[in-house]
């Protein structure tokens, strides 16, 4: 059968794991080169058994400002046909046109307005928990989608419901990517549609769970911090400056390399930096909150983990003009 659902997991043969297609570009660019290009196997176990393979485009790209904005995603393999109980077929779904005669006509909205992303994010728990003591969850809740990696044996033996479940994630690249691409390619009346479930918070708007560094305030409540910068590297560690001052101060965002260490991914971190000389800028994306240095002349965005921080690369700088960066800041 063909899918009828955007896939947004799938099984990484090479990994073992099953994987979101953020994690995958996060693992692929975290091997020493020459990198070899991942093999993806349907995340459900009755099409891994026929040997069904699934497209991984763009997780060998690195993430990067473009005019053209492409995202990162799975997609079918058209040479291959899933099982009847793949979670990816819904016969039972109605066609985007046909609405369910039980929602609202703002539920209909945000419906469709979803449909038109890869990987719409529901709810969003950056809560820190240790991969190897959690207890095994059914693959529907789409927690174990190597966020860090987890093994691939916790597909539930349950039913295929028609229900739609919930697409959740701890993964904070996971849901930059998703803001990125409905930034980019909605329109403003429909990116306001958007919201995400935030525990402890509750519903918020996407667009306000991000915030600009030039909009935040120092004591407020914890949200997506963003903003374009360059950075300076300490060894492995590394200090981000940001653009845009805040009330006049500098803005700065510190790694330190026993931080870079202790990292399981660091080796991805070191990547997207290694281009520092060949990009104008990067975007920092930290999930955090701003503290004023003890002098006061200065403000540090301080995050519990790595795993709360997302970097994106800048333009290509002009061949013809080196001082672009400078011109950037």
């Amino acid at each position: 059968m063909k899918t009828s659902k955007t896939i947004t997991r799938a099984f990484c043969v090479e990994l073992q794991q099953e994987v979101s297609i953020v994690a995958a570009r996060r693992e692929f660019f975290s091997q020493e080169p020459p990198r070899a290009r991942f093999s993806f196997l349907c995340s459900s176990e009755a099409c891994r058994a026929l040997g069904v393979k699934i497209t991984g485009v763009r997780y060998d790209v690195k993430p990067q400002e473009h005019p053209t904005f492409v995202a990162a995603h799975f997609r079918a393999n058209p040479n291959y046909e899933h099982h009847a109980d793949c979670e990816w077929v819904d016969d039972a779904q109605s066609p985007d046109d046909q609405p369910d005669p039980a929602e609202t006509e703002a539920q209909s909205a945000l419906r469709k307005v979803k449909r038109k992303l890869d990987d719409y994010i529901d709810v969003f728990d950056p809560a820190l928990k240790e991969s190897a003591k959690a207890a095994p969850v059914p693959i529907k809740s789409d927690t174990p989608v190597s966020e860090p990696l987890t093994p691939s044996a916790v597909a539930s033996d349950a039913p295929r419901t028609t229900k739609t479940t919930p697409t959740r994630t701890n993964n904070l690249e996971r849901l930059v990517d998703s803001f990125r691409q409905a930034q980019a390619q909605l329109s403003k009346e429909e990116f306001a549609l958007l919201t995400l479930r935030v525990p402890g918070q509750g519903e918020v708007s996407l667009r306000s769970y991000f915030r600009h560094i030039k909009f935040a305030q120092p004591g407020e409540e914890r949200r997506v911090l963003y903003g374009g910068g360059l950075v300076e590297r300490y060894g492995t560690g590394f200090k981000f400056k940001f653009f845009d001052r805040l009330q006049g101060k500098l803005v700065t965002l510190y790694v330190s390399p026993a931080q870079m260490q202790a990292y399981r991914s660091s080796r991805y971190i070191s990547e997207l930096l290694s281009h520092a000389d060949e990009v104008r800028f990067f975007t920092v994306f930290a999930l955090g909150t701003l503290a004023l240095s003890p002098s006061g002349k200065s403000v540090s965005v301080h995050i519990e983990d790595l795993r709360h921080l997302a970097i994106v690369l800048g333009p290509a700088k002009e061949p013809t003009d080196p001082q672009t960066a400078a011109v950037a800041g």
